[in-house]
């Protein structure tokens, strides 16, 4: 079984770098998206590893836009016609294992075909949908460029219905960008979105497009649908706010002692001991 592994990347090379030993087996290939605003240079020397390779059709990301979506599509479509895959696993370059590789690929195996990917439904009432409704059900413009767009986001909101799913029967869900999921479903997923226009003009206009477009896509084909659990990262949010508490020594306990794969995020030049704590532990 391979396992192809997407890394978004737009800063820090070395600690990259450091990730890329601590995620080192010889089943899994590496693909590295860098930012389109990022100098690439500073990454290209990554080449040198065994099975990394970079996105060719880099994106131009912003914080919250389509852009990082479309980042992910184009990732996902060079690893899927660059290599025969079993699963392909999505992560951040902030981000670092929890539990040796072996144990990780093991996992996988012994449940082949499962989808770990966060569907949280509206209907359960988690704290998360109060935000993420205000994103899906209300227009935002946060992907134009032209100035006033925001007084125009006001207006349209204030005079046009609330917004509807374009697919009649479907249902958003979502929660996380972050996923271990089957190529089959993956490839299902891209090809959804080029059959279906109107599901993407619609993500368009949602603020944090990348916590609910591919959960929604996977989780609305029943064949998926059956087969889903949680996503496999550890993410601390009881800070609250848009961003996920950055993990430092004060939450090795809790990493230790957590049964998720992953975790995020971390940044080294903030706390590097406790990347240096997990790198003794793996």
């Amino acid at each position: 079984m391979r396992i192809g592994c997407l890394i978004l990347a737009h800063k820090n090379p070395g600690q990259l770098e450091r990730m890329l030993k601590a995620i080192e087996h010889p089943a899994f290939d590496y693909y590295i998206h860098v930012d389109g605003k990022a100098d690439q240079g500073p990454f290209e020397y990554l080449r040198d590893k065994e099975r990394v390779f970079f996105i060719r059709e880099r994106v131009r990301v912003g914080w919250g836009q389509y852009s990082l979506v479309q980042a992910q599509l184009n990732g996902l479509t060079e690893m899927l016609a660059g290599g025969d895959y079993r699963y392909v696993h999505v992560m951040s370059a902030q981000d670092f294992p929890l539990k040796p590789m072996g144990y990780i690929y093991d996992y996988l195996r012994d449940r082949e075909g499962t989808e770990f990917i966060t569907c949280l439904r509206e209907s359960e009432g988690h704290p998360w949908w109060k935000v993420a409704a205000l994103h899906a059900w209300r227009y935002n413009f946060h992907n134009w460029t032209i100035p006033g767009k925001y007084r125009l986001q006001a207006l349209a909101n204030f005079l046009l219905p609330r917004r509807k799913y374009p697919v009649k029967g479907h249902e958003v869900v979502g929660h996380s960008q972050w996923f271990t999921i089957t190529s089959e479903s993956a490839r299902f997923m891209l090809g959804f979105l080029k059959e279906h226009p109107g599901v993407v003009r619609f993500f368009k206009y949602v603020w944090g497009a990348d916590e609910l477009i591919f959960s929604t896509v996977i989780f609305n084909n029943p064949i998926f649908r059956d087969r889903i659990e949680d996503n496999l990262f550890y993410i601390d949010w009881s800070r609250g706010g848009a961003s996920p508490k950055v993990l430092t020594m004060e939450d090795l306990p809790s990493l230790l002692g957590s049964d998720k794969l992953f975790a995020r995020k971390f940044e080294e030049e903030q706390d590097r001991s406790v990347l240096e704590a997990l790198e003794q532990r793996l």
